[in-house]
């Protein structure tokens, strides 16, 4: 498609082209050459120049280099310095012996130029070839615009939708408290209840992981490092997940912990418990999760190992990766939205650490985040 008919097709309308030149006869040949091409504004000078473009919005400049009062080089400097006209294409104007003054144009961030004598071919080709990248361009910035504008509406109803379900959920789950305490000595509904527990635990971590993805997303997560006690810190994961371990007959064991690490408290202990929370449902009934961790010189590793099925070789490249299945799923069919792994990554990076898994030969996972020893830090 030539340029005019991509013109056409996009905008059906003709792109607007200043010409400047102190010189009537030279504005009145590029007028001539660019009818059809585009619909021409003159100017004489550098002032009527700037005030144009002060008024209005155009698509290119062709702008003489050699005019009295305010020069084309002056006027391209204030364009470029100008936010509103700093991507506009310009094209100087010049005579064959004024090299020097094309060069510092070129270097001002002229887009072109066209050499004087004009030369009719070369003035289309060349205007043709900078509007045809200006409409490209805005093209380009369009979209950026509109997908900018999409992640800040879904990053919106995420939170929005995200904290609307947890209130209604909180009751729900206080309710289930209230019943269950009614219908204590009634074992026939204890079932029934065990699953409302079950679905309502569910919803509330699919929902936590989504607010997380849509904090993620649009960088509002605050993080404060400080000296962590990962003696504590692994303590309290392993309380928290102690019930849920039992319900499967899984046991959650500290190994040594060794090590303070400089990380943000609330966001490590959610690293922490997303990797038991994964290590729980993918692991076998009366198996064993441990946690431990281990100091390094200026850096200190925390591990949670399980004795699950492992992570197929040629699948541990998805690991970490948002919304990636792998092959294993969870043993007594636990939800899982994909989403743990790659939260946990983002949560140490921004932490300044790195997060990986080890695959040992006799199965099971071993994943591990590594952050700074605070001993190392200032």
């Amino acid at each position: 498609m030539d340029y005019q008919s991509l013109m056409a097709a996009k905008t059906h309308t003709l792109p607007r082209i200043l010409v400047v030149d102190d010189e009537s006869v030279n504005r009145l040949l590029l007028q001539r050459i660019l009818r059809g091409i585009g619909q021409v504004i003159e100017a004489e000078n550098g002032q009527q120049t700037l005030d144009l473009l002060a008024r209005e919005s155009f698509d290119l400049v062709l702008l003489d280099i050699m005019m009295p009062g305010i020069t084309g080089l002056e006027v391209l400097k204030i364009i470029r310095k100008t936010p509103a006209t700093v991507d506009l294409p310009v094209i100087l104007i010049s005579a064959l012996s004024n090299n020097d003054d094309i060069v510092r144009g070129l270097k001002t961030e002229a887009n072109d130029y066209i050499p004087k004598p004009i030369d009719v071919d070369v003035v289309i080709a060349r205007v043709e070839t900078q509007l045809k990248l200006k409409t490209m361009t805005d093209t380009y910035k369009q979209s950026i615009t509109e997908l900018e504008a999409a992640q800040q509406l879904k990053d919106r109803l995420f939170g929005i939708a995200s904290h609307d379900l947890k209130s209604p959920l909180s009751t729900l789950l206080m309710g289930h408290s209230l019943l269950q305490e009614a219908l204590k000595d009634r074992p026939e509904t204890s079932r029934v209840m065990n699953i409302m527990l079950s679905t309502i635990t569910k919803m509330n971590e699919i929902i936590e992981e989504f607010l997380d993805l849509a904090a993620s997303q649009s960088g509002n997560i605050q993080i404060s490092l400080a000296p962590v006690n990962l003696d504590q810190t692994i303590l309290e994961v392993i309380a928290h997940y102690s019930i849920t371990a039992m319900k499967k007959s899984i046991q959650l064991t500290a190994g040594e912990i060794a090590g303070v690490a400089h990380a943000d408290q609330a966001r490590l202990q959610q690293v922490l418990n997303n990797l038991v929370s994964n290590a729980i449902k993918f692991s076998p009934r009366e198996s064993t999760i441990t946690l431990w961790s281990e100091a390094n010189g200026d850096k200190v590793r925390v591990y949670v190992a399980d004795q699950g099925p492992g992570i197929p070789e040629n699948e541990r490249e998805k690991l970490f990766k948002e919304f990636s299945k792998l092959t294993p799923r969870p043993t007594a069919g636990e939800s899982s939205t994909g989403l743990g792994l790659w939260i946990v990554k983002h949560m140490v990076m921004l932490q300044n650490g790195m997060v990986g898994v080890d695959c040992p030969p006799e199965g099971g996972s071993v994943f591990w985040v590594e952050l700074p020893e605070a001993t190392s830090i200032g």
